[in-house]
């Protein structure tokens, strides 16, 4: 065994094994490496329960198959907003919460919610209320504080909130935020940095995020000069950039490099010819990669291997491809990454009610974290990424098809390659208490946040023993991620020590052993 691993082993089992006192100098944390290299976030916009566990039964028949299931933490994450207004409200009071003994209430409530479909429980009708929009929700995964709704990344009190952006950039890293859905819609938005008093102000964000230079990497749809079925528009529509500063990108007079050809997209998935500045990436296609492609099989053709069977647009990149893409032009950057991946328009088929497009959505989103898991393993570890699995909030509550006699009926395994058993409840969001999944360094820092313990994450759902944090403490461990170990003056140890500090000697023994 090399001498230094003998010589870390030593130190520490000397922290466990009792205490240890040495001196360190003022800046010793400024030579230490981060909790984590490699900070990785994605959202699966809109996905309530039932959402994760369609797409499994399609793709595979059963549960546990995808990459996330095995991830070691598991826990629920609230996502109320700091209050339900649209503007800020100046008082930086949270307004609204959530209870889960009124969220699992399964008493018959004779009711109707806002769409006048009935509410049946009065656990729905709880879940249906209050609820957050992706904006508010964005803000609290990226600058670690909740808002109101519209907010990106502003606080109650109208000023500009530094995110987990500013922070991987100003310590070094390369950066970068992709989705499914336009470049600047609300998600990609907050989680790529941008700050705006309403998410409405589109090409405000759009300005922001091309001229700031947080971003490297900038991936999304909203092509101006397509159409939802990825052909050629008679008219531009210009909503989600402006023309001049789209314009500005074509014409040289940004450092951006633009791309949109699928092609173009695959190469860099393969690590062929990986620009070296920023890379703005909008491929052929208006405000979805898929989901807003036509219904008509006139038109698109059909594929009975998709739920829809409605064939996919040829000239569009997945979800998947856009990921690899992005994290080997990111991965060119020794000092590390934050990215970024937002399956968009899961939202966007729960909002409809589409049992079909919602599978395909979160299909695509699930074989992206494939695809990151392979990256981390690949060409990094596990020791030196996190990587963290969400949803921003519920949308429409999906479950089992007697779930309206049966409270909290999950949603029906009717086997591989069938359309599961769906009862929708809603067309909108929800507050309930989403899922979380998270593996690799630094990822134990979560549990520092759980505020409580909900018995329908584990009676109901079977998720976890229960124990649940609330959304903003997503960016607030994703910043604290990027530090260095601290060390005081004198560092003292007793027995149970720090994790962080395990977790980096951990590292530091693993890589002298290999």
């Amino acid at each position: 065994m090399h001498f230094k691993t003998v010589a870390s082993a030593l130190v520490l089992s000397g922290f466990v094994a009792g205490s240890l006192v040495m001196p360190a100098p003022a800046n010793a944390d400024e030579h230490l490496p981060p909790i984590a290299k490699n900070v990785i976030i994605m959202v699966t916009d809109g996905a309530s329960w039932g959402t994760w566990d369609m797409a499994s039964y399609w793709e595979y028949g059963e549960l546990g198959h995808q990459p996330y299931d095995s991830f070691p933490v598991k826990l629920g994450m609230t996502t109320t907003p700091l209050n339900t207004a649209r503007t800020p409200q100046f008082s930086g009071v949270p307004q609204v919460d959530y209870d889960w003994t009124q969220a699992w209430d399964v008493t018959p409530v004779d009711t109707l919610d806002y769409r006048g479909n009935p509410n049946y429980f009065a656990g729905y009708e709880y879940i249906k209320k209050d609820y957050t929009d992706s904006a508010a929700a964005g803000t609290a995964l990226a600058a670690g504080e909740k808002s109101y709704n519209s907010a990106i990344n502003f606080d109650d009190f109208a000023l500009p909130l530094d995110t987990i952006v500013q922070k991987a950039k100003a310590k070094g890293r390369a950066t970068g935020s992709i989705s499914s859905v336009p470049i600047s819609h609300a998600t990609p938005a907050a989680l790529g940095g941008a700050q705006n008093i309403t998410r409405g102000n589109l090409h405000e964000i759009s300005k922001q995020m091309l001229d700031d230079g947080i971003l490297d990497v900038w991936m999304g749809g909203g092509h101006p000069f397509y159409d939802g079925n990825g052909q050629l528009r008679d008219t531009p529509n210009y909503r989600w950039i402006a023309e001049e500063d789209l314009n500005r990108v074509i014409d040289g007079e940004t450092p951006w490099t633009l791309i949109s050809a699928k092609e173009d997209f695959e190469k860099l998935a393969a690590g062929i010819d990986l620009p070296t500045g920023p890379l703005l990436g909008i491929p052929e296609v208006a405000a979805t990669l898929q989901y807003n492609r036509s219904r008509d099989p006139a038109v698109m053709g059909t594929d009975d291997t998709l739920p829809s069977g409605i064939a996919y647009i040829d000239s569009v990149p997945t979800l998947a491809t856009m990921t690899q893409a992005a994290l080997n032009v990111l991965g060119q950057n020794e000092n590390g990454l934050y990215l970024h991946v937002e399956g968009g328009a899961v939202d966007w088929a729960a909002h409809a009610n589409d049992t079909a497009r919602i599978i395909e959505e979160q299909m695509d989103f699930n074989h992206s974290v494939k695809a990151v898991v392979d990256w981390v393993e690949m060409y990094s570890d596990w020791d030196e990424t996190m990587l963290l699995v969400v949803t921003d909030h519920g949308n429409a509550i999906p479950m089992g098809p007697n779930s309206d006699t049966i409270p909290f009926e999950p949603v029906e395994n009717r086997g591989k390659g069938e359309l599961p058993g769906v009862l929708w409840h809603s067309g909108t969001h929800t507050n309930e208490n989403t899922l979380l999944f998270a593996k690799g360094a630094g990822t134990e820092m979560l549990y520092n946040h759980i505020v409580g313990y909900d018995a329908g994450l584990a009676l109901f759902l079977r998720h976890n023993d229960g124990a649940f944090i609330e959304n903003d403490a997503i960016g607030m461990v994703m910043m604290e991620a990027l530090e260095p170990v601290p060390l005081p003056a004198s560092v003292i140890f007793l027995g149970s020590g720090l994790v962080a500090l395990f977790a980096v000697a951990r590292r530091r023994m693993n890589k002298l052993a290999a």
